[in-house]
């Protein structure tokens, strides 16, 4: 991919932007980044900056907590502020949006970009929001625009908030303390991880191809969280004992079961490339050489 004009990234220095802006400079893609802040208060002159000559937006800014003012703000004030932005210059967007917009669904259900969306926290409504704005951007005809519902994005550089974050930074800890014990709350819930670079891929693909409205990304596999400890201690060179006796996080008691249905994706030209192991040893392979200290259970 080398488009005419800079793509601008929206949310560069995080966990999956930080991992969009490396594949697009490997594509020899110019990248045009914003400065740190609140987006939805940047003034039209800001806007104009930024957009000026973009062939392309990627918005991978968002909030995962906080208030739901916040989380309006960030996931669904912002989306609009893009695609108006957007429609001024012309530009294709590419919005990274959320499987938690589907909610709870049946075990054994591969969520369809078509199913029903029935959001059960905060956050998942607020990524609702700007989602439902790409896809009337779309039917309108104002933007070319694609929402990329992720379902669980794994790999280096992923927080210590999330399961997998805490999971490798506890364990690594763990074995170089000598530790017998590592407590984690329930890990039988199923989810679909997606690899980091993936999504990456995914976004610049979407961003050249004939994609739009709403397209899942996922690894179309769900796999008990169990999974991901269980590679990692083999990562970590943990020895000791895991324990499910930890209380357990809110998400996995609402949504128990996650898989998505990623044919539109893949009937675009798309393939995965990285498996969960490679996933797993992206992730071990950033933290190791740091001072992991160990996080509280929960």
């Amino acid at each position: 991919m080398v488009e005419t004009g800079p793509v601008l990234v929206l949310g560069a220095r995080g966990f999956l932007g930080a991992q969009i802006v490396a594949e697009l400079h490997a594509a020899g893609q110019a990248v045009r980044v914003t400065p740190p802040g609140d987006l939805t208060a940047a003034s039209l002159t800001d806007w104009d900056g930024w957009m000026d000559g973009v062939c392309g937006v990627i918005n991978a800014a968002g909030r995962t907590g906080g208030s739901l003012s916040e989380l309006t703000r960030a996931n669904a004030l912002l989306p609009a502020r893009v695609l108006e932005a957007a429609a001024q210059a012309e530009a294709k967007v590419v919005h990274l949006a959320s499987a938690a917009e589907y909610g709870a669904v049946p075990e054994g259900h591969v969520s369809l970009e078509d199913d029903p969306a029935r959001p059960l926290s905060p956050y998942g409504a607020s990524k609702l929001a700007g989602t439902v704005l790409i896809e009337e951007a779309v039917r309108s005809g104002r933007v070319r625009a694609v929402a990329l519902r992720l379902t669980n994005p794994l790999g280096a550089g992923i927080g210590a908030g999330t399961l997998p974050g805490r999971a490798a930074r506890e364990l690594l800890a763990a074995a170089h303390e000598g530790r017998d014990t590592v407590r984690f709350g329930p890990l039988g819930a199923r989810r679909d991880f997606v690899d980091a670079r993936d999504v990456a891929r995914a976004a610049v693909h979407a961003l050249t191809s004939d994609l739009s409205g709403v397209v899942n990304v996922g690894s179309a596999v769900a796999r008990p969280v169990r999974d991901v400890v269980d590679g990692l201690i083999a990562l970590t060179g943990f020895q000791g004992q895991i324990l499910e006796d930890a209380p357990g996080s809110p998400r996995s008691s609402d949504v128990p079961y996650q898989c998505a249905e990623i044919s539109r994706l893949l009937d675009s030209g798309f393939a995965l490339h990285h498996s969960l192991e490679s996933s797993l040893e992206a992730l071990v392979q950033v933290l190791r050489p740091a001072r992991i200290r160990p996080t509280v259970p929960g």
